[in-house]
């Protein structure tokens, strides 16, 4: 059963790791899939991107990181997948994510499995770590350290 776990994580959170790491207790193999999000600017490169969550993750040989350019449906039917997983944090994210079910039930035949995010997670997305962060704020609570390092790598902060 090929299991995979796709999103435009820019970058990566502890709420997504949580949400791996969950599916992998599950599944036994999860295929993470990095999008891109046309309708986000994004922060690092998808290559950037795969690096970061790849190095997360280098200790599990049974996590792979692929990218994927294009319809999510066409990397579902070209990869034989049986589950897409999904995080939810709260009733927007459960309201958005019941419509992509929907659609890739009907474009493309694959089941979604929601995993709802613990409580120290349901407040962390990528978007709320960026802001903090490019304002001066502490995000070591959201995301691993992999990422914390880049970031002070690539960017300067407001401080």
């Amino acid at each position: 059963m090929k299991v995979i776990f796709p999103g435009s994580f820019d970058p990566l959170t502890n709420g997504h790791k949580n949400i791996i790491l969950k599916a992998l207790d599950i599944f036994g193999y999860v295929d993470i899939v990095i999008l891109n999000n046309f309708n986000k600017k994004a922060l690092f490169s998808l290559e950037e991107r795969k690096n970061i969550i790849s190095d997360i993750f280098k200790k599990y040989k049974n996590i792979d990181v692929h990218i994927h350019y294009g319809l999510l449906c066409d990397y579902i039917s070209n990869n034989n997948v049986s589950v897409l997983v999904r995080g939810v944090r709260n009733t927007l994210d459960f309201e958005s994510e019941k419509i992509n079910a929907k659609v890739n039930k009907e474009l493309c035949g694959v089941e979604t499995i929601l995993f709802f995010s613990d409580k120290l997670d349901e407040h962390i997305s990528s978007t709320v770590v960026k802001d903090v962060y490019f304002n001066g704020g502490n995000i070591e609570l959201y995301v691993d350290k992999v990422v914390l390092d880049i970031l002070g790598e690539k960017f300067r902060r407001n401080e």
